[in-house]
């Protein structure tokens, strides 16, 4: 987890939300101050554009030197206290004497201070014209204007030392700036009583001065422009009302001046000398913001996920964890929103992750515990409950309450045949061992073909076919189980005579219908199990097997269902104990198609016997059984129907007469 929080804070991923927070903070302060006292902008706009583009003056972008020339003059002679120009002049213009005269009187007017870069002062003060007019340069009248924008190219830092902001200052400021502090866009800063003009009026005004004063200096020398503006007048009026006493910054904002710049606040862009005036406000009023050390970011984040971790040991809902990863993380975003109205920024995007990989890394692990959890109820409780059950309620606990629902399922039993022989033959020790292996075996053969396992009784087998998972066709299912069982019993006799001197025979019901089935028992005890007389039936077939001398019996819906996969026979109509209407009972022989030629031929003989018996043509049936008998001399039911048939045909029984056997036991 520390190496997912560490990994995300030094990703630049993480500085880049930080820095959305900190453009929100800027944009929607929780604490608005305003903005210092004492200062204008004075712009190159749209309207100045049109204005001087008209004539007399048409003028096109970038203007003349004399029009910057004008402007100085007009806001000198308005009486502005500093005029900040955040223009570059690094070429020679075309008239030379404008570049000399831009220089003289950018210099004589001394508030004023130009712009330049770490490697280039602009050519009207070059070095050799500051060593000629000295004392025009007590100090350097020159700010830095580049600056560094942050990775996505917007401008959130500023180094005051030596900037144009920080030259407005008499002397220049000292303080290293840092964070800005922002007061809005354009438009915000105009509606919060900061001037914002045009500069087309003030150059149109000082072009008169320039006229007046260019006259009075033949050499083009500061000292005869400063001997001539002493003789000019103030200018008076709103305008110049506007900026006296004022740090002017003087810059642009028109389409193809190219000097806008994206910030945080305002609009998408905004003009460049804004940031110059933002810095300014920052020295003069409520400081820059103090940057928090991002390493403070990263243990506070790592902090926040041992608290959820903690949270999350101590209980084993998520609640818990979430709410409190929750409650940190809006903790964090509003401490750090609110740290920043008070010049303070906690970048807050790595606590705020921390909470939510450590909500994660909860919620995996919680997840992880649980699943270890199920794995191991299914493994303890999969050895005394059907593994299939314990599936269903690890899915939906609700399942676990008591009540059933009616469903055609097909039930099994099965049981062994003279097994109070065997246990009264061998020890107890080697009858559990000859018993639990039978069952495993014929468990698997079951399972393998879907069964539920309900329960075993001793030696006998209750099994559900088509519950609690759905099975489409589960009486032939349940009748491919029992062959196969019949046939791993087979095989595993000879081990049971080799080892312990028996063998094993078994006898199996089978029997579909509705059945009520679901969680059935006490609160303290519970069974998912099913219930009806189609079950019962099925427990009084496996037993009706002594009567009939056969091994699998179905009932008369389950023989329907799958006399087309299985080769089948009728022995009789049952009549069970408790019952008074007679069902049909059939044995199962054994699979469509795998019967020996000797069987099929029986089958064929005893099924034609037992249709004409049905129909009452005595004679025919007695010939039939009596063909049967002779493939089969063991089996019981063609002897018995060969004797009844045989003696029907001499003394015929009622008219209503059918097959049929009542059993007086269960």
């Amino acid at each position: 987890m520390a190496v997912l929080i560490a990994g995300f804070h030094f990703v630049p991923g993480g500085a880049t939300l930080d820095r959305a927070f900190l453009d929100f903070s800027s944009r929607h302060p929780l604490r608005d101050p305003p903005p210092p006292d004492g200062s204008a902008l004075v712009l190159v706009d749209r309207a100045t554009m049109d204005e001087l583009g008209r004539e007399p003056y048409a003028m096109r972008w970038p203007f003349p030197r004399a029009a910057f020339a004008a402007l100085i003059l007009a806001l000198h002679q308005a009486g502005a206290q500093h005029i900040v120009v955040d223009y570059i002049f690094f070429d020679q213009s075309d008239a030379a004497e404008q570049d000399l005269l831009l220089g003289a009187i950018a210099a004589a007017a001394r508030p004023t201070v130009l712009a330049r870069t770490p490697k280039q002062a602009p050519v009207i003060w070059d070095d050799a014209f500051r060593r000629q007019h000295a004392a025009f340069f007590p100090s350097a009248r020159l700010g830095n204007v580049e600056f560094l924008a942050d990775p996505d190219g917007v401008v959130r830092h500023y180094r005051a030392p030596g900037s144009l902001a920080a030259a407005a200052f008499d002397p220049p400021a000292t303080a290293p700036g840092g964070l800005v502090r922002w007061y809005g866009g354009l438009a915000q800063v105009s509606a919060r009583g900061v001037p914002v003009l045009s500069a087309g009026q003030f150059i149109k005004a000082g072009l008169l001065i320039f006229g007046r004063v260019s006259a009075q200096a033949p050499n083009f020398t500061p000292e005869e422009i400063s001997r001539a503006l002493a003789t000019e007048p103030e200018l008076t009026g709103e305008t110049a009302a506007a900026v006296r006493g004022r740090t002017v910054f003087v810059g642009a904002n028109a389409e193809g001046t190219f000097d806008v710049k994206p910030l945080p606040v305002g609009g998408s862009v905004e003009p460049g000398v804004l940031i110059h005036w933002t810095v300014w406000a920052n020295l003069k009023g409520h400081g820059f913001i103090l940057e928090v050390p991002r390493w403070v970011a990263l243990t506070g984040g790592l902090l926040v996920a041992v608290l959820i971790g903690f949270f999350g040991r101590r209980h084993r809902s998520l609640v818990a964890p979430g709410l409190a990863a929750g409650g940190l993380a809006v903790l964090c975003l509003a401490g750090a929103y609110a740290a920043h109205s008070a010049g303070w920024f906690f970048p807050p995007a790595t606590p705020v992750a921390g909470a939510l990989f450590a909500l994660l890394g909860v919620t995996a692990e919680s997840f992880l515990v649980e699943r270890q959890r199920k794995r191991e109820i299914q493994a303890i409780f999969g050895s005394y409950v059907a593994p299939e059950v314990v599936t269903m309620l690890v899915r939906d606990p609700a399942a676990i309450r008591l009540g059933g629902e009616r469903r055609e399922l097909t039930a099994l039993f099965s049981d062994l045949a003279g097994f109070t022989d065997l246990s009264e033959k061998i020890p107890p020790e080697q009858l559990l061992a000859v018993v639990n292996l039978y069952l495993q075996e014929v468990s698997d053969c079951l399972l393998a073909n879907g069964a539920y396992i309900d329960k075993y009784i001793g030696d006998a087998v209750m099994a559900v076919f088509g519950a609690p998972q759905s099975l489409t066709d589960h009486a032939a299912a349940a009748c491919e189980g029992a062959l196969a069982a019949q046939r791993v019993l087979a095989g595993l006799n000879p081990r049971f005579e080799r080892d312990y001197g028996c063998t094993l025979r078994m006898r199996i019901g089978i029997n579909t219908g509705d059945m009520i089935v679901g969680n059935m028992g006490s609160e303290r005890k519970r069974n998912y199990t099913v219930l009806g007389d189609a079950v019962n039936l099925a427990s009084r077939l496996e037993a009706a097997n002594k009567e009939f001398g056969t091994s699998i019996l179905l009932g008369e819906t389950t023989a329907r269902r799958v006399q087309d996969r299985f080769a089948t026979r009728p022995l009789t109509r049952l009549r069970v104990k408790g019952k008074t209407e007679a069902v049909e009972v059939h044995e199962l022989v054994g699979a469509a198609g795998a019967l020996t030629g000797a069987q099929q031929s029986f089958l064929d003989a005893y099924n034609a016997g037992y249709a004409a018996l049905t129909s009452q043509r005595f004679s025919e049936a007695a010939a039939s059984f009596a063909r049967a008998q002779s493939l089969a001399p063991d089996d019981l039911m063609a002897r018995a129907w060969h004797k009844e048939a045989a003696a029907y045909t001499v003394d015929p029984p009622p008219s209503d007469w059918q097959p049929l056997l009542k059993l007086t036991s269960k």
